[in-house]
């Protein structure tokens, strides 16, 4: 997949979060198979997946993240392609989020996460994919 496929990719789903809180399946399950497709050839690019979704699986879990975090998580840690850079995009997100959150000053609600998630893979990647 090229990078601007990618890039193209990430913008819509930020941006559709941002707008919605929401990370419709339509956008995320495609890149969830091709990821896993991926992964059977390449078995890093799976373990990075799963290293990036495992912490979003544990947030869930406990009611404070959706559902499309943990599906956009997989996919991410599957483009970073390794699990060390994959934890590093995890970090990343979670310090972005949390900076948003201050700037927002909107704890009840929480705040929209595929834009960290988002640019986190992209510091990690060079280059994406």
């Amino acid at each position: 997949m090229s990078e601007l496929a990618i890039l193209s990719w990430l913008v819509v789903v930020s941006v559709g979060d941002l707008r919605t809180r929401r990370i419709p399946n339509a956008l995320v399950w495609p890149p969830i198979v091709a990821v896993t497709a991926m992964g059977a050839a390449e078995p890093p690019v799976l373990l990075a997946a799963c290293a990036a979704s495992a912490p979003y699986l544990h947030a869930f879990r406990a009611g404070t993240c959706g559902g499309g975090d943990v599906k956009l998580a997989y996919v991410c840690g599957g483009l970073a392609t390794r699990w060390d850079a994959a934890l590093v995009m995890v970090a990343a997100a979670a310090l972005l989020a949390l900076v948003a959150a201050l700037a927002a000053r909107r704890s009840r609600r929480g705040q929209p996460h595929a834009p960290a998630l988002a640019l986190a893979l992209i510091a990690v990647s060079d280059p994406l994919g």
